[in-house]
């Protein structure tokens, strides 16, 4: 088993959904093991954290854009952001704010 597969830090989403914390090992980023006990604690220090600051103002929370795009252009993005150490919405924030520099000219 993958210790660091289950390793659990500030980045990491929170998800919906039952984890088998007796019949599986998971641990916090301390190394402190995760229990039922101190699960819910977590969840809501997590949840009062509010995630990244905003990319525009102050505070509050930035705009967001969802869209599909083919398996491969996500594979490829998702390599391209991993061998560059960013995340793939940085790639893909950048792609648009070109895009619509480029087309702002025309």
């Amino acid at each position: 088993m993958d210790p660091n597969k289950y390793v659990v830090t500030e980045n990491t989403p929170i998800v919906d959904g039952d984890a088998d914390l007796e019949g599986n090992e998971y641990r916090y980023a301390d190394g402190t093991r995760i229990t039922e006990e101190n699960t819910e604690a977590y969840t809501v220090e997590r949840k009062r954290a509010g995630g990244r600051p905003s990319l525009g103002a102050a505070r509050g929370t930035s705009p967001s854009v969802n869209f599909r795009l083919p398996a491969k252009l996500r594979e490829e993005a998702e390599e391209l952001a991993r061998r560059e150490g960013r995340g793939l919405s940085v790639i893909a924030r950048e792609a648009l704010e070109q895009y619509i520099v480029s087309h702002r000219a025309s």
